[in-house]
Parts: structure tokens; sequence; C-alpha cells
């Protein structure tokens, strides 16, 4: 049996566009009178074949895309008045694509152009094994003298003489009924059943022994789900899930042959006819989620299920994306500001007491100052400071381990969730560029739109022609976002170094302090460590910035580009947070609009800074070089003689007990420890 599809849906005027619509789906730039801007989506690979069919009462102007569609946003007024109706076909691969032209011609004409419609027909094949045909159909009946019709009429209702009944003030009872069928239950459902019939008469007569029907499994009585129609963008799913850990051999294969193995168990097919409408739409994302669920949750490995068990226990609830993807953000969110500060600044803690250790041993007192010590009271300062380092990184260790465990868990059940919004989404909106089908940027959104589909929420629900652009924009606003994270970051704990070390010099001239002396270099080297972890993380945005400038800016100059590429992180963040606020309204500006937008962001930064440089006068801050000195991201250069680096070399010195591994290791750490004890004399705590 061959593959069969037909559903329906409204695009209503409450949040879609009939004229862009007609232009996603022709590949033909339009002007919207409504908008008063022209709607041009990306050029298709392979070009849409387009018609237009009318009624022979239509006036001609209706062969006019353009005015076409202006004309019906023109007369309907109401603010969620109904458009126009989309009914999406698949066209069978068996036949070739000319008699699939004569095929959707001649079924437009017959179901549709012939009952008083006006049909937009568009014909896709950009993908291999899924051409289709969109037609896109007015709502509202010509009369017969060419003008707009009503949708809707007045039926009166009679007594048993034959005379209009009337209330007691006099007025005539009626009824506001449709003035046509089209929007009924059944005529939706005889549209598939003579689609069906049509594609079966295709076969017969062009010799291929093969059929479709358009009842469900259900009503032909047999107890089975109908197999997917696989294409090669289906294939990057499996792809991604080996990738990730999950069970996936021949993807083509296998998807099927657990649709069989399911088929075999099922006794009763609870979906009827399966189509798209406005009042259907809840039930229908519900119905695919679930399918997708159960088809991805089928394949996954031991880990996997594992992991999933041990989230819906700790959620106390089935995981969902939704609750997955908010716990998985607070661990990453955890952390980053709890565990990764206190893991740092355990790192320090350690060379420090490994520099001062050397120091001692070296007998040189300025060193042991400058971390808080003195050579008089060093063996009893070393000791509690020690015992309170093991306390600290037993604790961090802890902590970390149980990080890793709740995480690894959490990140595994977070792709199996994605996936399954990906699959989702990609059935209800098989056209969406395909950098965007498993982009794990755009998976909230992703499942907040199904979300709202589900809730009938649809202001919230994007147009198909629009869903490229609102997925760009929210890939965007989201790499923004972590940018402006990282450099945040970077800034404040530039500003935490920079007044630590102006701290620190103080202490030292005043040199009584030691406790304080101590504390304040490890929170001054904790600081300047993390500023390199930030830095790493500005880094990799950096990357992926510059990847989405190309993206945004596809017909930019190569010499353009790479220029635009130099620019600072923070620069490149103001340069496409100003295309993704201004291309929210359609209106996106030109590469030499946000390059200057970016300019004067960048002035500010600069203005500000010079203002903070003119306020530090410590020498600390004096003796930061150029990279370090400004409060943006430091691309590289060495930390100042106060900090870590500088206590990294000396540990690494030559002195009068064994060399240690440079490798900083916990068995390392334990080792050190012992011997530093061993050498002064003090209880070795095992």
């Amino acid at each position: 049996m061959s593959y069969f599809r037909l559903q329906a849906n409204i695009i209503s005027k409450k949040s879609q566009s009939a004229v862009a619509s007609a232009s996603y789906r022709s590949g033909e730039d339009l002007y919207s009178e409504r908008d008063e801007e022209m709607k041009s989506f990306k050029r298709r690979e392979v070009a849409p074949v387009s018609f237009l069919l009318k009624p022979d009462h239509a006036p001609d102007w209706t062969l006019d895309r353009e005015k076409l569609w202006n004309e019906v946003e023109k007369v309907e007024k109401a603010w969620n008045a109904q458009l126009a109706r989309e009914v999406l076909v698949a066209l069978p691969v068996e036949l070739s694509d000319k008699q699939q032209h004569e095929l959707v011609q001649s079924f437009v004409q017959e179901e549709f152009v012939d009952e008083g419609m006006v049909a937009d027909v568009s014909i896709h094949r950009d993908k291999l094994h899924n051409p289709h045909a969109h037609i896109l159909l007015t709502v509202r009946p010509f009369n017969e003298d060419g003008s707009w019709g009503q949708k809707k009429m007045r039926q009166y209702e009679y007594d048993e003489k034959g005379d209009i009944l009337r209330t007691e003030d006099g007025k005539k009872v009626f009824q506001t009924v449709p003035s046509t069928d089209w929007n009924e239950r059944e005529t939706l459902v005889k549209w598939r059943m003579n689609y069906a019939e049509a594609i079966n008469q295709s076969f017969k007569e062009h010799g291929i022994n093969k059929e479709v029907s358009a009842l469900s499994f259900e009503e032909q009585g047999l107890d089975r789900i109908a197999e997917v129609r696989l294409d090669r963008n289906e294939y990057q799913y499996v792809k991604r899930m080996e990738a990730k850990g999950l069970e996936a051999k021949t993807f083509y294969h296998q998807l099927n042959q657990e649709i069989r193995k399911t088929n075999a168990e099922i006794k009763q097919l609870n979906q009827q006819i399966s189509f798209l409408s406005d009042k259907q739409k809840p039930l229908d994302v519900q119905a695919v989620l679930h399918r997708h669920t159960v088809e991805v949750t089928g394949q996954l490995d031991a880990d996997y299920q594992k992991s999933l068990r041990f989230m819906e226990g700790r959620l106390k609830e089935a995981p969902t994306f939704q609750n997955v993807h908010k716990q998985l953000e607070g661990l990453y969110r955890w952390e980053e500001r709890s565990l990764e500060p206190k893991q740092t600044e355990a790192a320090v803690t350690h060379a420090i007491l490994t520099a001062s250790h050397q120091a001692n041993a070296k007998r040189d007192a300025q060193a042991l100052k400058a971390q808080g010590f003195s050579l008089p009271t060093f063996p009893s300062l070393f000791g509690e400071r020690l015992d309170r380092f093991e306390k600290l990184e037993q604790e961090t260790a802890k902590s970390a381990k149980t990080n890793e465990t709740v995480t690894a868990h959490a990140e595994r059940a977070y792709r199996v969730q994605s996936l399954i919004v990906h699959n989702a989404f990609q059935e209800l909106y098989a056209e969406i560029d395909d950098r965007f089908q498993t982009n794990d940027r755009t998976a909230d959104f992703k499942a907040t739109v199904l979300e709202a589909i589900r809730n009938e929420q649809w202001e919230h629900v994007p147009g198909m022609e629009d869903m490229d652009h609102h997925l760009q924009l929210h890939e965007l606003q989201k790499a923004c976002d972590h940018a402006e994270k990282a450099s945040e970051q970077i800034r404040i704990q530039s500003q935490m170094r920079n007044k630590l070390g102006t701290e620190k010099e103080k202490l030292l001239h005043d040199g009584k302090d030691l406790d304080t002396i101590y504390r304040t270099s490890i929170k001054l080297n904790t600081a300047q460590q993390l500023i390199g972890r930030y830095q790493e993380k500005a880094a990799h945005m950096d990357k992926q910035m510059d990847e989405l400038i190309r993206q945004t800016f596809p017909e930019a100059k190569e010499k353009l580009l790479q220029q635009v590429q130099a620019l600072p992180l923070e620069m490149k963040t103001d340069f496409l947070k100003h295309y993704t606020e201004k291309a929210k309204h359609h209106k996106a500006p030109a590469l030499k609009e946000c390059l200057k937008h970016a300019q004067t962001e960048q002035d500010k930064r600069g203005a500000a800074f010079e203002q903070y440089k003119n306020q530090q006068n410590s020498r600390f801050y004096q003796g930061l070089d150029d990279k370090q000195q400004p409060l943006v991201q430091f691309p590289n250069g060495r930390a100042s003689s106060e900090l870590l680096d500088q206590l990294m070399r000396q540990a690494a010195h030559p002195n009068n007990y064994q060399k240690e591994p440079q490798q900083t290791t916990k068995m390392n750490r334990k080792g050190r420890n012992t011997r530093m004890r061993r050498y002064l004399g003090l209880e070795i705590d095992m």
C-alpha cells in the first residue's frame, strides 16, 4: 500500500497573513498592502511549480496571486477572520512529475474550483522522497456577478402553516448558518476519500499495481499503525541519537520494524481519520507527541532508561521536555555559581599552600608574607590552613560527584525529550530549514509552540511561512544571551580582581593581619582563575557567533564578513541583538546598520572604561598589562606577578624535597599534603 496524506488547516487573520502564506508556498515575492511590506522568503533549492485556478463566475483578477490575497485580506474585516484554507496533499512518488501535476490539477478543479473556490496551488519537490502540494483556497464564495458573497446567511424558521415564526415583539426567528459546507467535517472526509480514489485511478491508468486508502487502519479493520514515510532528514535524527549513545542501527528499516512490532501487539487503533484542523490540533499534537515518545523511548539502551527512571523519581512526575529542561538549567546554574567557584578556590588554596611551603623551605620571608605567612608562625598556621583546605576539598569533591551523577542523568533525559520535541515538530512543520531540525537552541521554542497549539493559544503560534523566521530569531537571541552572560561574568570577575588586588596591596603595606592577607590572596587568585574559565566560554561563544553572522548575512562579501568576525565578542553580540530586535517586525536591517549600532555601543563601553580606569590608581592595577585592564573579553595574556601563574611556577622550582608532577589530581594532592606534613613534623592524618 502506498503512502496517503491529506490534511487541512485554516489560515487566520489573528496571527497570520494570507499574502505571506502565498509568498512562502509559491516562492514569489508579494507585496502586502495590510503590512505595507514586501513578503519574501529564502529561495528553495528546487523552485515550486505554482498555478491558480478559478471558477467561471470569479473575476479575472483572482488569477493574479498578489491581488487575490490582498483583496481577501481587505474583505475579511474581523481581527480573527478566516482568510484561507490550506489543504496539504502528499504526491505519490510512484508517479512522474507530469503525472503528479495532472493528478493535483484535476483533483483541485473537481473538488474545490467547481464548488466555487479559487485555488492557489504550489507543488514542492525540495525533498526527493517527499513531493507534496500546498493548496490555498478562498473561504468566502463569489456571487454570480463576480462580487464577494457571504460566508453566512439567515435561515428562517417556519410554523406548520408555512409562515415565518416571529418573537413576541414581532421580530423574525432565524438561525445564522454557513452559506457553504466547506467547513464541515463530512466535507473533509469526502475530500480525503475522493483524493484517494483519484490516486488509485491514476495508478490504474499508468499500470502501477498499488493503491492508497483514506481510511485509518482501524476503519479498514486492521489493528496496526501506519508505517512512516521517511526522508533523508529523518535519518539525521538517528545519527544524532547514535552520537548521544542511543541505540540506532539502520534507521530506515529499524523504525518501521519497531512499528511492525508494535502493530502485532495493538488490538485497536484509537485514532480515526488523520487530519489537522483548528479544532482538532490540540488532540493531534498530544497524539503526535505520544507517538514519538513511544518510538524514541522504545529504542533506548539501559543507561538512558535508567536515567529516565531516575529523573521521574527526582521530579516526582513523568519526565517531559519542560520539567527536564528546567531541572537541567538549575543544575548548570548551581554548578556555575556555586560548584565551579568552590573548585577553583580549592585549586587556588592548594597552589598557595604549595608555594608557601616551598618559600618556607627557602626561608623566603617576603614570599611568605605575600601569602599571609611568617617564618616564626609558619608550622602552626600552615597546619591549621591545611586542615581547612582538606575539609574544603572533601566537601567540594562530594558535591562535584553528586552534581556529576545528577547532571549526567538529566542530560540523558534532556536528549531524549528534545529528540521527541524535534521529531514531533518536524511532523507538523515538515518544511522548516534543515539547520533547525535538530538544533537544540530552538528546542525550547518548539516545545512552547507545541504547548500553545495543544492549549489553542493561537496568538503564540506562528504560521508555516513565518516558522523559519521565528526559529532563526530565537536561535540568535539565545546565542546573544549566552555571549552577554560570558562577557558580563568576565567584567564582574575583573572588577572583583582589581578590588581585591588593591586591598591586598594595602594589607601587605601594613603587614600585620596575616589571616586577612591569606584569605584575600585566595579570593584574588580565585577571581583571576574564574576570569580564565569565562574567557574559555567566551571564546567558544565567539566561534558560534561567527557562524551565526555568516548564516544571517549569507550574501555579504567575504572580506566584510572577515572584518566583522575580527570584532570583539561584545560587538558581535550587539551586532546580532540589533538584527534580532529589528527583524522581529519583519524589517531585517542591513549589515551596515548592525555594524553602526555595534560601534555605538562599543563607544559607550569605551567611555565607561576610561572613566573606570581614571579612578584606578593602585600599583596592582597599574601592573596589569593592556590586555588585562579592559573590562571586556580577555582573548589571552598572562596574569600579573601577584597571581596564580607565578605561584604555580614557584611550586615547580627545585627545592629540598621531592619535585611534584605538574598535573594536579586528588591523589597527587593527598600525597603532597602528606609530604608537607611529614616535612614540618606534623601529625599525618590518613
